[in-house]
């Protein structure tokens, strides 16, 4: 599986990183951004710095900034240079700016592009909620083997609610309050949860699934790292599984666990659509 879970420092660099790090202002996120950073110089990849205080974190940590920009092996952009949050918010959009980003730094001579961005500010309100379908399509982007891997940056002062909602679309996690209770995340072919689930997260789960890139015929669900889920989010992922019928699009269950299945048919989960069980995530 790909790598994810809560973590309290930055991996070891990987081809598909998709990074949710909530940050104080101080040396741990300073020196968080340029492990990040020199994981995808060393992996031959362009970094892309966005937001002034990035590229700051990054100043203090390494005196050869200037010379990477002059190589073309780093560039920055102000937060509206590279998302513009002008006007309406577009996931699509968004990723139309990425995959151009990864063809021109191909063209290059680099191996990817990697990303880190602080876009606290796309986290208010009004934004949001596309925020966290974008952030969601970035997964499946990373996971794709486009080469785009990301370190996304929140500012702890955000608060529970939006940086629940933004840290649950990511497979990596760093937080010192113990946010995201779970993650969804893109793994190869499938969707994968990981984490507890329960009646107060069911919405939250509701809203992300009904963004997840998935195609007939068939969908496959990952529950293979869920520690719990109750009966509101087996009525969630039922409510999911019909609205994919719907579409023609078939769910395939793998990883679940014993106790789930069993919740599954008491509830009469059966009814609402019909889910292929099966037992390991292959």
């Amino acid at each position: 599986m790909r790598a994810h879970g809560v973590v309290g420092e930055v991996p070891a660099a990987g081809p598909a990183d998709h990074l949710c790090w909530v940050y104080e202002d101080g040396p741990e996120f300073d020196e968080a951004v340029a492990q990040f950073s020199a994981g995808g110089l060393d992996r031959g990849e362009r970094l892309l710095l966005v937001g002034e205080c990035i590229v700051d974190s990054l100043h203090s940590q390494r005196d050869d900034v200037d010379a990477l920009i002059a190589r073309g092996a780093l560039e920055t952009r102000t937060l509206d240079g590279a998302y513009d949050s002008t006007t309406e918010f577009a996931p699509d959009r968004q990723l139309a700016f990425y995959e151009a980003e990864i063809r021109r730094a191909h063209a290059d001579g680099f191996t990817g592009l990697r990303v880190v961005a602080e876009v606290s500010a796309l986290a208010d309100d009004e934004h949001r909620p596309a925020l966290v379908r974008w952030e969601h399509l970035a997964d499946d982007f990373a996971a794709s083997g486009s080469g785009f891997s990301a370190m996304c940056a929140y500012r702890a002062e955000l608060g529970s609610e939006a940086l629940t909602d933004v840290a649950t679309v990511h497979p990596l996690v760093h937080s010192h309050d113990g946010v995201p209770p779970f993650r969804v995340f893109v793994d190869d072919d499938r969707i994968a949860l990981a984490g507890s689930i329960d009646t107060f997260g069911s919405g939250r789960l509701s809203r992300v699934l009904a963004t997840s890139s998935v195609r007939p015929p068939t969908a496959v669900l990952d529950l293979g790292a869920v520690d719990f889920v109750d009966v509101a989010a087996c009525r969630t992922l039922a409510g999911w599984a019909r609205g994919l019928a719907e579409r023609s699009i078939a769910l395939e269950v793998v990883g679940a666990s014993a106790l789930t299945r069993r919740m599954w048919h008491v509830l009469g989960l059966d009814s609402v659509a019909a889910v292929r069980f099966r037992d390991q995530a292959a």
